[in-house]
């Protein structure tokens, strides 16, 4: 018999798979993110939501690392740069204290 907590993570699955498959329906549409909920009256800011926690860099929750940034103008200028790593962000502005940033990436990888 399942338990609370083996229900809770089998709702939570359930729901991932159905937006995983909404996000994938848009995708095949070809139609705007905005055009497609409007039909499906769907909240924009739910589908925004759920492509953004089922992104690959989302989902590789046991899996630490960083993915390739695009740069653009502001940061060829050497004014500032991102950094993400999963949910986390991290703005590097130019003069950046090495030590002080070494810290803050110990501290993301370990969370």
């Amino acid at each position: 018999m399942d338990t609370g907590n083996e229900l809770a993570a089998d709702a939570r699955i359930a729901r991932r798979d159905e937006w995983r498959r909404i996000a994938a329906e848009q995708a095949a549409s070809g139609k705007a993110i905005t055009a497609f909920c409007a039909e499906r009256g769907l909240p924009q800011w739910k589908f925004h939501y759920w492509r953004k926690a089922l992104s690959p860099c989302a989902e590789s929750s046991g899996t630490k690392g960083f993915v390739q940034l695009k740069i653009n103008a502001a940061q060829e200028n050497g004014t500032q740069v991102w950094l993400e790593m999963g949910t986390w962000r991290v703005c590097v502005a130019q003069g950046f204290d090495v030590a002080t940033l070494q810290r803050v990436l110990v501290a993301v990888a370990q969370a």
